[in-house]
Parts: structure tokens; C-alpha cells; sequence
């Protein structure tokens, strides 16, 4: 009887091993010359002709993550004085990336728009195809995913590993607001436009989502070389249209 227990214990054991171990031969890896830990882009935010505030991204540090390398991404959009007598804004979002594979673990949102506030945080389990949702409005929830999902904030910063020709598409699944859309993103063009950072030799692309509700396209202008530098983005939304310039950027 004991030995018997003893084999039961000993199969278990190399059962748990193996199925830990052909996971991670699953999990992808994905190339990033793009971004890396310390890139901060600070970006000026227009609203029609109006100077509406500020937008930070932030690649903050390495932190772990159900025992997975990630990078802590986040995003943070403040309105300025003037501007917050309209519509204050008071944004921060962020991801927290997988090392390797630039997937999302953890996604959180915190926002003020105009009055209203949204509060949720998601886990991500992509091994099981699942994600969980705590939302302060809401409460609790679980829904199944496609593996590789992404969020708002890491689908900007996966985009920018992935390579870019004029006429190709770009492929993803991106969650927000307690659901996720297949999403193509459209490699346009090349071009050289200037900005208040400087002047850039740039690929333009369209995509559906992105960090401003937008109600149509936003347009992207990347730099057209190895780390794919956003710095202009366009985009309508409800009332008029908006834009971010890149002011200025570092990396450690």
C-alpha cells in the first residue's frame, strides 16, 4: 500500500513536471529591438486647436508576474488647467508584459473623463484561454480568450516588434471594456513629417483602437527603423478630432 502511494506520488509528480514543461515550449518568443526598459515618450495633446494636456508612456521596469518577466507599461493622459474646465481628464493605465512573448499577465485601468470614472483590473491566464475581471463597477467576472491577447497598451508596444511592409496587414485580438474585437491594423505608407521633437522619416498606420475612444481610425506615424518611435497620432472622436505629437522622449 505504501509503495503504491509512493508510484502514485512519484507519476503525479513527473505528470505536473511534463505538462509545466510542454507549456513552456509553447509559450512564443518574439524578437523586441523596439522598446526596452527606462523609454519614456512624452506627448503633447490637441484637441481641435486647443492644447488639451499631456500624455506620458512609460516603460517603467521589470517586475514578475506569476513568476513570468514583465514589463511594467503605463500610460498616463492628464488635461491641462484650461482644458479641465471642459473635460478634465485623469488617465492611468497600465499593462504589465510578458518579457518574451509581449502579451499582457495584468491590465488596469483607472480613468476620470468628463465626470465619470472607470476602475478595473484584468488577470490574464493565456495558458487556459481565460481572463479575469475585477471591475469597480460591476464586480467580478470570467471570460475565455483568444491565447495572446492583447490590451490596449501592450497591442501599441507589440506592433512595433512586429515588421512593417507597405500593404500588409497586422493581425491581434484587443481587450477593453470588458470584452475583445479581432483588430487589423494597416500598414499605409512611408513619409517624412515633422513634429516638435524633430523631423522623422516615418510608416504610417491605421488601426481601430487606440488610447482616445476614438470614433474612427486612429493614425499612427512611426519611425520608420528598428525601435518604430510613435510620434504623431490622429484620430476623431465624439466631438471633433485629436491629436498627439511627440514633445520629446529618452531611453536609458
Amino acid at each position: 500500500m505504501i509503495l503504491s502511494k509512493k508510484v502514485a506520488v512519484i507519476a503525479i509528480s513527473f505528470l505536473s513536471f511534463s505538462i509545466s514543461q510542454l507549456i513552456g515550449q509553447n509559450q512564443r518568443i518574439i524578437e523586441n529591438n523596439a522598446f526596452k526598459v527606462g523609454e519614456k515618450l512624452t506627448f503633447s495633446i490637441g484637441w481641435e486647436f486647443i492644447n488639451a494636456g499631456t500624455a506620458i508612456l512609460n516603460v517603467e521596469k521589470i517586475v514578475s508576474i506569476n513568476n513570468s518577466r514583465c514589463y511594467h507599461i503605463s500610460a498616463v493622459t492628464n488635461s491641462n488647467a484650461f482644458f479641465s474646465t471642459l473635460y478634465k481628464v485623469r488617465d492611468r493605465l497600465e499593462s504589465y508584459v510578458d518579457v518574451n512573448g509581449i502579451y499582457p499577465l495584468r491590465y488596469i485601468k483607472k480613468t476620470y473623463e468628463g465626470g465619470y470614472e472607470r476602475n478595473f483590473t484584468v488577470n490574464f491566464h493565456h495558458e487556459s484561454q481565460r481572463a479575469l475581471i475585477s471591475d469597480a463597477d460591476s464586480g467580478n467576472s470570467e471570460i475565455n480568450i483568444p491565447q495572446y491577447l492583447q490590451d490596449i497598451i501592450s497591442s501599441f508596444y507589440f506592433v512595433r516588434t512586429q515588421p512593417m511592409v507597405e500593404g500588409r496587414d497586422i493581425q491581434l485580438y484587443v481587450f477593453d471594456n470588458g470584452r475583445y474585437k479581432d483588430v487589423t491594423v494597416k500598414v499605409i505608407k512611408k513619409e517624412r513629417i515633422s513634429v516638435n521633437a524633430g523631423e522623422f522619416d516615418c510608416i504610417l498606420v491605421q488601426t481601430p483602437i487606440g488610447p482616445f475612444s476614438n470614433k474612427s481610425d486612429l493614425n499612427i506615424w512611426l519611425t520608420d527603423d528598428v525601435r518604430r518611435i510613435p510620434v504623431l497620432m490622429k484620430s476623431k472622436i465624439i466631438i471633433g478630432s485629436v491629436r498627439a505629437e511627440l514633445e520629446s522622449f529618452s531611453a536609458e
